[in-house]
């Protein structure tokens, strides 16, 4: 595997790098400096190492605003933004059938087939292996305790499942890239029409990597790189990490998109699996809600892996 290009190590780095300067200014000890080439300063850097920018005085210049005639009531701020007296009163419409942009929402529930619940009726074309990893989780599940869901401690759904977007997704469209923001975790997934390539190696990540192009009115999506704890619904229907997602997104009419999925799974899967999501458009006046899984979160992790309940708040959790 390639080197990982990991900002949080970055980050780290920069922390204990001022862990240590702190400490020694604590101690009377003023470390020296990092000198430049001309023996100066380093100057200071941006995340990726170039020298940071922190002179105003270049480009274009904002025109003065006096800050104190600023409004400091929620009320007064609202009015300081023209309002459009139509909006929220009529549907969105497409301006080519490329345009997806809006906010959808699934339809047929939340498992990994659309109408089929969570589990065995999903009769998934699993490996021997992973048929018995699968039949554990749904063993777990019938004796009190399911062990298949990684989102119960928080983790992102990942793809492919985030694409059953149990909550709605909103979709906005760029001259690069398809930006789809799901509600459920605030999860951001990035579909790059821009020619990149895609890496034969990628750094896993709950959403992998995603690339595609266009073929008439039909968005072509081809994603891999995913982290392998994530599954494809609740019942823990398990993928591998080297599962890849041959999509393609297209608009049925102005107000259904439909997503086709067929997952390529060399290590979990017999044969390629295809299933097809349906999303209708939200009224005009719907927006995405906050997210934050670990705010009121009722399903805890317990001690031996399984998946807890909360019923009332302040409670202790049930297995």
């Amino acid at each position: 595997m390639r080197g990982l290009r990991n900002r949080t190590s970055w980050v780290g780095l920069v922390l204990l790098a001022l862990g240590a300067a702190a400490t020694a200014a604590a101690q009377d000890e003023s470390p020296a400096a990092p000198k430049s080439a001309a023996g100066g300063k380093a100057p200071a850097q941006d995340i990726i190492g170039r020298p940071a920018d922190l002179d105003l005085s270049k480009g274009v210049q904002a025109p003065p605003r006096d800050a104190s005639k600023l409004p400091a009531s929620f009320a007064e701020a609202a009015k300081t933004q023209p309002v459009d007296a139509k909006w929220g009163s009529a549907a969105y419409r497409p301006k080519s059938r490329r345009d997806f942009t809006g906010i959808w929402i699934n339809q047929g529930g939340i498992g990994w087939t659309p109408g089929v619940p969570p589990g065995a009726r999903q009769n998934p074309p699993l490996t021997p292996a992973y048929a018995k990893r699968f039949q554990q989780y749904l063993a777990d599940a019938a004796a009190g305790k399911p062990t298949g869901d990684v989102t119960a401690s928080c983790l992102p759904p990942g793809m492919p499942r985030i694409m059953t977007m149990t909550y709605p997704m909103e979709i906005t469209m760029g001259p690069d890239r398809v930006m789809i923001y799901a509600e459920w975790q605030e999860q951001v997934r990035r579909i790059f029409t821009d020619g990149r390539p895609l890496p034969a190696d990628p750094d896993p990540t709950f959403n992998g990597e995603s690339v595609g192009h266009w073929e008439g009115n039909f968005l072509i999506s081809t994603a891999f790189g995913f982290r392998l704890e994530t599954n494809l619904e609740a019942s823990g229907l398990p993928k591998s990490d080297k599962a890849i997602a041959y999509e393609r997104f297209w608009l049925a009419d102005d107000d259904t998109l439909r997503d086709e999925i067929t997952l390529v799974d060399p290590v979990a899967l017999t044969k390629p699996w295809t299933v097809t999501k349906t999303f209708k458009r939200a009224p005009p006046d719907f927006k995405l809600l906050p997210y934050v899984c670990l705010e009121n979160n009722r399903n805890p992790i317990g001690p031996d892996g399984s998946t807890q309940m909360i019923l009332k708040s302040g409670g202790n959790p049930r297995q």
